[in-house]
């Protein structure tokens, strides 16, 4: 019985079993991390943005529990895992402009900004690169483990997940975290749009 559950979770995790960090599960394995980013798993469901054949990104999210027997890919910039088909959760090219349900959603269309995060101060360490935002930084690794950053556009970072606690907009590289109160305390993240938030 053991052994039957242990397989069961590799296959969702696309052969690892999931990881638990901060109580919440990772984001699972699969070859639709080749063509997603931004994923993380909240109560239950995958949320990732995906790209299409044209280059198109799509928010869209899946319920795991659908999921079990099955490798969860993207097709056409939906989650999909077998005859399971996800949701979009947002308009065509992002930017779904507040409110659609997504947990943290209503910012989106981070296209052509980016931030690097890394562990240690001067832009040392593990680094992991955000084109969009992240509601939870617990399924990335990072979640109160950033001490510097490299930017390109605005970002609002905020010191408890789903965008809570205090939020600061950062507009620029910050080699060292430390002098700002941020350092190692940030857990969500999302780019600022032109316009403002809405």
């Amino acid at each position: 019985m053991l052994i039957e559950m242990l397989a069961a979770m590799a296959v969702v995790s696309g052969g690892a079993g999931p990881a638990v960090q901060d109580g919440q599960r990772a984001a699972p394995r699969g070859s639709y991390r080749e063509s997603c980013s931004g994923e993380y798993v909240n109560r239950g469901r995958l949320y990732a943005d995906c790209r299409t054949s044209r280059g198109q990104v799509r928010e869209t999210s899946i319920d795991l529990s659908r999921c079990a027997s099955y490798e969860i890919v993207n097709r056409e910039g939906l989650l999909v895992c077998g005859p399971n088909r996800g949701d979009y959760e947002s308009r065509p090219g992002g930017g779904n402009g507040g409110g659609n349900g997504r947990p943290g959603g209503g910012w989106g269309g981070g296209r052509g900004g980016s931030a690097t995060v890394y562990r240690d101060a001067e832009f040392r360490g593990a680094a992991f690169r955000f084109e969009d935002e992240v509601a939870n930084l617990s399924s990335t690794g990072f979640n109160d483990a950033i001490s510097s950053m490299e930017l390109r556009g605005a970002w609002e970072v905020c010191t408890d997940a789903y965008f809570r606690g205090q939020c600061v907009t950062l507009d620029g590289d910050m080699r060292n975290l430390r002098n700002s109160g941020l350092n190692d305390r940030i857990s969500s993240m999302r780019p600022i749009r032109r316009g403002g938030r809405r």
